[in-house]
């Protein structure tokens, strides 16, 4: 299991594009800390911003940009495979399918987790860079001025924040992954993975607005696919709390990963 794991890590990294995108996180981090220094040293000389205020309101808009990586990357690993004829040559080999699936996903899994790190390391480093040392619990006029609550210790709340990023993501995922395995095509896959990932966050915008009136909406995954909400309410909506919005995505993940081993189980190839 763990050669197999290896082995599609490997075609993870095969792809320029997959460097690419740690590339362009990497840019978009030291942008945004220049950005940031910039906009808010001109309009607020008096309280320059801290390296936690930039981990706080640059790194998140940046996190954004894994998961869409991650879905181009999940949406067409599986697809991939059929696009380029190299599914008959995968299934010859002796391993369960099952197994061969499995370490895609893991491998998948494991990307975007070097995303993610490599999303923090940088986000601290510049921080530093720019912005120097700052307290860890200090409270943020900047970011109390933005959201219109108390934010307690801003280093705090910045890894409240980038812990209920982690859900989404891995939900996110595991959708794009189902994507791969159901179309042959790769671009297919991928375009159809992008759009829903856009339209997404109108879709729960929209059926937030019907929730109260229709309660079946609640159990609906948009509306808790931000679960970044509850960084600054424990409440979005009556009745749905932080462990409700869980408990949903975690059914939706089940359901995902269900259809997709099933679907791959049973799809006819011919080798």
């Amino acid at each position: 299991m763990i050669s197999l794991v290896e082995n599609e890590f490997i075609k993870i990294f095969s792809r320029i594009s997959s460097w690419v995108y740690m590339i362009i996180l990497t840019v978009m981090l030291f942008a945004g800390a220049l950005l940031m220094k910039i906009v808010l040293g001109q309009m607020m000389p008096e309280s320059p911003p801290t390296n936690w205020e930039y981990m706080e309101l640059v790194v998140p808009f940046v996190a954004s940009f894994v998961t869409l990586f991650t879905v181009i990357v999940g949406s067409g690993n599986v697809a991939a495979e059929f696009s380029d004829g190299t599914i008959k040559q995968l299934l010859i080999r002796p391993y369960q399918r099952w197994k061969i699936l499995l370490s895609k996903y893991i491998a998948i899994t494991l990307y975007s987790a070097i995303l993610l790190v490599l999303l923090l390391f940088f986000g601290f480093v510049f921080g530093l860079l720019f912005y120097g040392v700052s307290d860890f619990s200090a409270e943020s006029k900047i970011v109390s001025s933005m959201n219109g609550n108390p934010t307690g210790g801003i280093g705090k709340l910045f890894f409240y924040h980038f812990l209920l990023f982690i859900p989404s993501l891995l939900i996110v995922t595991s959708f794009a992954f189902m994507l791969s395995t159901l179309f042959r095509s790769q671009a297919v896959a991928v375009g159809l993975g992008v759009f829903i990932l856009f339209s997404s966050s109108t879709a729960g915008q929209v059926i937030s607005l019907f929730m109260n009136k229709y309660q079946w909406m609640k159990f609906l995954i948009f509306p808790h696919l931000d679960l970044t909400k509850y960084a600054v309410s424990p409440v979005i909506m009556k009745g749905i709390t932080l462990p409700f919005s869980l408990s949903i995505l975690l059914i939706y993940y089940v359901i995902f990963m269900a259809l997709t081993f099933i679907f791959f189980q049973k799809r006819d190839i011919s080798i």
